[in-house]
């Protein structure tokens, strides 16, 4: 089934565009909270507004994006994993240990990134087939995987990593660093399948009314494992990224943190906790905020404890106005 047979089959055609305009606004209103930060950040500190102080917010939001990547068509999807930081821990380990021992950077990465898709299709299996509910399905597989990746490495980081290795996350191309260039493609890669595939159509089918999407003739399970897959993977690769930025598999990196950040940034970006609508310029946005704020504060001698104070009331309001969005959009249907 295509993309506009969907559209006109489930009538969703002419809710579209009221849709994308609402979309649109929640980006908007977005982008001003990040510039009003970035207008005090630099009346408090002249650092902020330096080339090297903005390469680095860019810089430290691409762990949250790209991992966003992935949990945003999940949760667009009307799905939910909650072992993403687990996944993220796991992928940047395999990929370590499989260097120390001498396997070469391309074999070591795949393995590292395939070991995350399975982590994906364990959590699809549990959530389908023993019907247990995602939260509680996908904190089952994070504890696991805490368990798991304590055993590959003894509770030890994994060092030294090779030189090849590392420079894929700290070169440079024409000053910017690769790691955001990285994130950028995967964004436009993810922005297309989205927006502009058929795949991309079915997921927000799904996330809106999974009970139409199955009368629709959808193959529900197989976009399941799509983006469940999809999410683990994408938290694998930032794992890698980052263990080749810091030069080591770290036991420590990623876990319930980095899980709590990643939703953090899909749902304050735009993406509906109840499913079916967001987009992945909301959740880059989400992803710079995030970043933004924990550089801001440090340049403005703010605790850093702030930070969570801070990022809590604006979740709380993003997720408040996904619900008034909601009613004001099918409330219009």
């Amino acid at each position: 089934m295509n993309a506009e047979t969907l559209r006109r089959q489930t009538g969703a055609l002419g809710v579209l565009i009221p849709i994308r305009r609402a979309l649109a606004r929640q980006e908007l209103s977005l982008l001003l909270v990040v510039v009003a930060i970035g207008v005090v950040a630099s009346v408090k500190s002249p650092l902020f507004l330096t080339h090297a102080n903005i390469l680095q917010v860019l810089e430290g939001s691409v762990t949250y994006f790209v991992m966003a990547c992935g949990s945003a068509l999940l949760v667009i999807g009307g799905g939910l994993d909650f072992s993403v930081g687990a996944a993220f821990t796991l992928g940047g380990l395999v990929t370590a240990k499989l260097l120390v021992s001498g396997v070469s950077v391309p074999v070591a990465i795949l393995v590292g990134i395939a070991a995350c898709a399975l982590v994906g299709a364990v959590n699809f299996a549990v959530i389908t087939y023993l019907h247990v509910p995602p939260i509680i399905a996908t904190l089952g597989v994070f504890y696991i995987l805490l368990g798991v990746t304590n055993q590959l490495t003894d509770g030890n980081d994994v060092v030294p990593l090779p030189d090849t290795f590392q420079e894929i996350a700290q070169s440079k191309v024409a000053g910017i660093p690769t790691t955001i260039i990285f994130a950028v493609l995967l964004g436009l890669v993810t922005w297309f399948v989205l927006e502009y595939t058929a795949f991309g159509v079915n997921i927000r089918a799904l996330g809106g009314n999974r009970n139409a999407a199955v009368g629709n003739g959808l193959s529900v399970a197989r976009l399941d494992l799509a983006i469940y897959t999809a999410a683990a993977v994408a938290a694998g690769l930032a794992g890698i990224l980052y263990a080749s930025r810091v030069g080591s598999g770290q036991v420590n990196a990623g876990g319930a943190t980095s899980t709590l950040n990643v939703i953090t940034a899909v749902l304050i970006g735009g993406v509906s906790l109840l499913g079916g609508l967001g987009t992945l310029q909301g959740v880059a946005i989400g992803s710079v905020l995030l970043s933004l704020i924990d550089n801001a504060l440090v340049l403005t001698g703010v605790p850093p404890t702030y930070s969570t104070i801070v990022i809590g009331t604006i979740l709380i309001a993003a997720v408040g106005l996904d619900h008034l969005r909601r009613e004001r959009l099918y409330r219009k249907r």
